[in-house]
């Protein structure tokens, strides 16, 4: 097991490496000036006032200077300034995980549940019409974007019932119930669009463990077929769906960033939005590789909870 762990954690590291390398070039490879965009009409600065504030900003430097003055400051926990506002972007940072975190938490649940009810139930009622309606809402939830369903929903929600805010985040702290309901479009909208690829893969596992042997055999004692999918089915099917869960965090966290910006959602997504139009480097490559290390994270800890659960890869990784 420790050395399964071992293994897990260098590719976890690796990967966080390649990823910031990656957004770093990137970001110097797109068109666009970021002394520019902060001081507003070039064609009215003066050239030498530009290439002062180049230089103070470190970007007349090669990039591997630059991408080595970041890292390393990433490391010690100091992520730099802002080129726009000159705020710190660890306080920038700061004041948008909450709502990205409360939208992310939400999401999830709900994606959860919903793949859940709609996976186990017709399994256990064995209903067609049940069946035909969950196939057509996998196969709508795969193929509408995000930010399409979430215009969908402020639709019929906002504009046809006027029932709930389609934006006007207030803090949980301030008023709590406001928050919940200005939280609850965006969270459906990540919910819908998340279960539909779990349902899919869910229903797959399901109609496979049903198969097996151990099942049939408890299908001849005479278990009722609730007791049977709930005792022997499902638990079988949810330990690959957790490799499903997890690639479904990075989902969650693309699909997040759509779903803050067409309800205003004062989170990390609409952060990184604004910062590509101000090309604000240093705030777009500390935001990405957090995202990216969170993703990093929550499928490590899917890969060694799959490890415990599951004997054969502990086994596997022994006999290397």
């Amino acid at each position: 097991m420790t050395r399964y762990v071992l293994r897990r954690l260098g590719v976890s590291a690796l990967m966080l490496v390649l990823v910031s390398v990656l957004i770093f070039v990137v970001l110097r490879l797109l068109p666009g000036d970021p002394t520019i965009a902060r001081v507003g009409a070039a064609q009215n600065v003066d050239p030498a006032a530009l290439a002062a504030l180049r230089a103070e900003l470190g970007l007349d430097d090669p990039i591997p200077v630059q991408y080595w003055a970041w890292i390393t400051g990433v490391l010690r926990g100091e992520l730099g300034r802002s080129y726009f506002s000159q705020f710190g972007v660890d306080e920038i940072i700061g004041q948008r995980l909450l709502p990205t975190f409360e939208l992310t938490l939400a999401g999830m649940v709900l994606a959860v549940l919903l793949a859940l009810a709609l996976s186990v139930l017709p399994t256990v009622l064995r209903s067609r019409p049940l069946g035909r309606f969950v196939d057509g809402y996998t196969t709508l939830g795969m193929a509408a974007p995000p930010f399409v369903l979430g215009i969908v929903l402020v639709a019929i929600f906002s504009v046809r019932l006027g029932v709930l805010p389609n934006e006007g985040y207030v803090a949980p702290a301030e008023d709590l119930l406001t928050n919940l309901r200005a939280l609850l479009l965006p969270a459906l909208t990540l919910g819908i669009a998340l279960s539909a690829p779990l349902i899919r893969y869910l229903r797959a596992e399901l109609s496979e463990v049903e198969q097996a042997r151990h099942v049939r055999t408890a299908v001849g004692k005479g278990l009722r077929r609730r007791a049977v999918v709930l005792r022997h089915v499902l638990p079988n099917a949810m330990l690959p769906a957790l490799t499903s869960l997890g690639i479904t965090t990075g989902a969650v966290l693309s699909g997040a960033v759509a779903v803050e910006y067409v309800f205003r959602w004062p989170g990390l997504g609409s952060l990184i939005v604004d910062s590509v139009y101000k090309r604000d480097y240093a705030v777009i490559q500390s935001t990405v590789l957090l995202l990216a290390a969170v993703f990093v994270l929550v499928n490590l800890l899917v890969d060694l909870l799959y490890g415990v659960l599951d004997p054969r890869l502990r086994v596997g990784e022994a006999a290397r």
